[in-house]
């Protein structure tokens, strides 16, 4: 597998590509644009200015923190991003989005609130990943969803997993490819992992908070999809690029 140049980050879990996955021409550019909560906004802000290097690739931040897709009476994320795809027509839409998603499910319509752990949560919540899926593949974008890392907190990562379990079956029903980063973050015993062991000694690449990652650490997990690219969608891979370990 693709890695970075220095201190790699392996595809221990490789990506999962719904099935069928249609081809597409290659486009002259790729309008990439970014969507999720604070760790999609971290993403964007460490690839914002290596990308927009690249005169083939178009950057659009859709992100927001202290965002998530249970509270829609805060920020309607599947509303949201069927607004921003219609608005950029964007060829490539990055998911990040989750680290604020484990209070009640709440849906206006009805004045519900469903917990979390519930089945009642998991199918809403589903959904409306799904909904936010379709959206962009509607649309004739490729869409990703980067699944959500290990956690420092040893019973917060315990319900990570299980809203994994919820994305990545709603994401690739809906026609996304799931990145996972769960092994990536984890040590060999399936532990919270908060530096990368380097030829010079170990670096770190997550935050203080335990939940989010240094810039360099933001490039790294990127990397897992952009050095994989040309064997998801190779008609992007050209135009897009790969990263590099700056």
């Amino acid at each position: 597998m693709a890695l970075l140049s220095s201190g790699s980050v392996a595809l221990a879990q490789p990506a999962i590509l719904p099935n069928p996955l249609p081809e597409r021409p290659p486009p002259e550019r790729v309008n990439l644009l970014f969507c999720g909560d604070s760790l999609a906004q971290g993403m964007f802000l460490a690839l914002n200015g290596q990308l927009r290097r690249r005169e083939t690739v178009r950057v659009t931040n859709g992100t927001l923190h202290a965002t998530g897709v249970t509270r829609s009476d805060e920020h309607d994320w599947p509303t949201v991003s069927r607004d921003l795809v219609a608005r950029h027509r964007p060829n490539l839409t990055l998911f990040w989005v989750g680290a604020n998603d484990f209070r009640p499910l709440v849906v206006r319509e009805t004045r519900s609130r469903f917990a979390f752990g519930t089945q009642a949560f998991a199918d809403g919540y589903g959904r409306r990943v799904g909904e936010m899926v379709n959206h962009a593949v509607q649309a004739g974008s490729r869409a990703v969803w980067f699944g959500l890392p290990n956690v420092r907190d040893a019973q917060f990562a315990n319900a990570v997993r299980q809203l994994n379990e919820i994305q990545q079956n709603a994401a690739i029903a809906a026609g996304a490819v799931w990145i996972p980063t769960w092994e990536a973050t984890s040590d060999p015993q399936g532990r919270f992992k908060s530096s990368v062991s380097l030829e010079r000694g170990p670096r770190g690449f997550r935050a203080e908070d335990g939940v989010h990652f240094t810039e360099w650490g933001y490039r790294r997990i990127a990397a897992l999809f952009f050095d994989e690219v040309e064997n998801i969608f190779p008609e992007l891979a050209e135009p897009l690029g790969r990263l590099t370990d700056t």
